[in-house]
């Protein structure tokens, strides 16, 4: 009885190892893709990086449901690789309210590898390309606007 309990023993060890070895066969890897990626950099309007934000990726293909989603890095970048030509578009938002979209042309160069600049963008953003200055003057200007309306509606009263 001894014995047969043994070899029974022996007998599932020895199944067990072999399945285990069969299943453990299906593993993972990674390769370097050959495909060419857009790399973008997302930021507010003071120049700080919109880090860890929520990124959304749509195709020209279908504008409702994203081709692709995930987040900024920590400075602020987002890349995806897009598999059609046209115009692409990433919208990238923080928990305030904040968003940036970007718009990109992709061509079929591109896509083939022959061009080899990057595809234009649009800089996106009320404030996208003006400088520190002019935004400050404009923010000023707004409160001053603001202040003017509210003295004279008080003084208009009385």
């Amino acid at each position: 009885m001894r014995t047969g309990i043994l070899g029974l023993a022996v007998m599932v060890s020895l199944t067990l190892l072999f399945t285990v070895r069969e299943v453990s066969a299906h593993g993972t890897g990674y390769r370097r893709s050959e495909l060419r990626a857009v790399a973008l950099e997302f930021m507010y309007s003071t120049g700080e990086k919109m880090s860890y934000r929520e990124a959304k990726v749509f195709s020209p293909r279908d504008e409702k449901f994203s081709f692709q989603s995930g987040r900024t890095d920590e400075a602020g970048r987002f890349s995806f690789v897009p598999d059609t030509e046209g115009k692409w578009r990433v919208i990238v938002r923080d928990e305030e309210g904040h968003q940036c979209t970007a718009e990109i042309d992709i061509t079929s160069e591109f896509l083939a590898g022959v061009e080899s600049k990057a595809p234009s963008q649009e800089q996106g953003g009320f404030f996208g390309g003006t400088e520190l200055l002019v935004r400050a003057l404009l923010g000023v200007s707004i409160i001053f606007n603001i202040a003017v309306i509210i003295w004279g509606k008080r003084h208009a009263h009385q």
